[in-house]
């Protein structure tokens, strides 16, 4: 991604007399597309087109702590404003969630098959998982309005622990806590998501794991699994392949298995994709979904993708 360093009198104002030392701000962004087609659409569908770009303020206090405002605005989304402030004691986050909850980052697939959307499972699939970031649509569960303690790294870990607070009547807030690091040159992520008592829900809990193996002749191998106490849990296990010569793309396939308690039948599915990077925060993406649903027939679907980055 290339970003452009602009001077600091464009900088967050507010912010910036706080300190007296010298800031730097950086702009950036993203264009992305996603076309569907297939057994879910009747014809070709753009189903995304989004914009996006984003200010960064880094500074540092005349105490020493490290201070970073970011602010985001997507089309047909708004805005979003994160702050953090940075010591040798950690990290601690306020706002939006820009920066992400402790599971935020945690719970995408394992090798990341699927690059243009933002599925966590192949289109037909469904897991009643939840991590605190309200994109499973969740009334009431989301990051705005949270906060974030991330730990320096402590032997090779890094804890972070969050609290996203109720955003509708009836929904408790939301505490969110994960580990990470590597383990003989695996990595190794943990999290829960606790979405305590609500409307729907009672005490329900929400927790995966992720595992990475080191790279063996530029293959990368991936595991998750995904379990939520008030339904459905799922496992994902991945592989990335190294670029394919005379094409430049790598190959990542991955396979799903849902849980469904009380079901007939358990759900499953995968996901198959190219993913070619052009060079200047271009990319590309071509992807296949599949997914049979208890007695149903397999639903096949199509995605072509892209993301510009400035």
């Amino acid at each position: 991604m290339n970003n452009k360093i602009l001077s600091a009198t464009t900088a967050l104002a507010s912010i910036m007399a706080l300190s007296s030392a010298q800031a730097d701000v950086t702009v950036g962004g993203t264009f992305n597309g996603l076309w569907g087609s297939g057994d879910s659409y009747a014809s070709q569908e753009r189903i995304s087109i989004t914009e996006s770009a984003y200010v960064t303020y880094t500074d540092t206090l005349d105490n020493g702590i490290g201070i970073e405002g970011v602010m985001a605005y997507e089309s047909g989304g708004g805005g979003d404003f994160d702050i953090s402030f940075i010591s040798d004691m950690g990290t601690v986050s306020f706002g939006n969630g820009l920066s992400g909850g402790p599971v935020d980052s945690m719970d995408s697939h394992p090798v990341k098959s699927s690059f243009a959307s933002s599925r966590k499972l192949p289109q037909g699939l469904s897991a009643d998982y939840e991590d605190g970031d309200g994109v499973t649509g969740a009334a009431g569960f989301d990051d705005s309005n949270q906060i974030v303690y991330t730990s320096p790294k402590i032997n090779g870990f890094t804890v972070k622990a969050g609290i996203g607070f109720g955003t509708t009547a009836g929904y408790d807030d939301t505490m969110a806590y994960s580990i990470s690091g590597k383990i003989a040159g695996f990595s190794v992520k943990g999290g829960i998501v606790d979405e305590g008592n609500t409307d729907s829900r009672t005490g329900d809990e929400n927790y995966m794991i992720g595992i990475k193996a080191p790279k063996l002749a530029g293959y990368t191998i991936g595991y998750g699994l995904y379990d939520s106490d008030s339904g459905d849990s799922y496992t994902v296990v991945g592989v990335k392949t190294p670029k394919i010569p005379g094409l430049g793309a790598t190959f990542q396939y991955e396979y799903f298995d849902v849980d469904n308690p009380g079901a007939t039948a358990d759900d499953d599915g995968s996901i198959a994709s190219l993913q070619k990077s052009f060079g200047g925060g271009v990319k590309a993406s071509l992807e296949y979904h599949v997914a049979s649903v208890g007695s149903n027939e397999d639903v096949e679907n199509f995605f072509i993708g892209y993301k510009i980055g400035f």
